[in-house]
């Protein structure tokens, strides 16, 4: 039988423009680009091409009720150059955009419950740009 493994949140930090966000829901990180192209030649021999200068994002989901949406607003606003970061200090995964830009204030729902708003930084990620796994 394997070991269990635990995921633990607060163990995870989301840290944006110098402050730790705290009252995220989820973080998406999306790669834009394959990080390899294939071609085949007409006698089938196969070529890859390293790709580099992908396009990348990162999607967090605050709650309607979270004051870092006024700071995520601010930095779109201003059209800031900003480093963003992801780190699960109980696990091995590491996400590091030193300069990415808040690209909309997302849509804004009011209802009788709250909602969630979704906020997209686009850089680029650099290496190491670790998916691991947890102790």
């Amino acid at each position: 039988m394997g070991a269990v493994k635990t995921w633990d949140r607060s163990l995870a930090s989301l840290i944006i423009g110098g402050s730790i966000i705290n009252s995220w829901k989820k973080v998406v990180v999306t790669m834009g680009t394959d990080a390899w192209t294939f071609t085949s030649g007409a006698g089938g021999e196969l070529t890859r091409t390293k790709n580099s200068g992908s396009i990348d994002s990162i999607k967090v989901t605050l709650p309607q009720t979270s004051t870092d949406n006024a700071m995520m607003t601010a930095f779109e606003i201003s059209g800031a150059l900003i480093p963003c970061m992801f780190v699960d200090k109980g696990g091995t995964s590491l996400h590091t955009m030193p300069e990415g830009t808040v690209v909309k204030i997302p849509d804004a729902e009011y209802s009788d419950e709250p909602s969630d708003r979704e906020w997209t930084i686009t850089g680029q990620i650099i290496n190491p740009n670790i998916v691991g796994g947890n102790n």
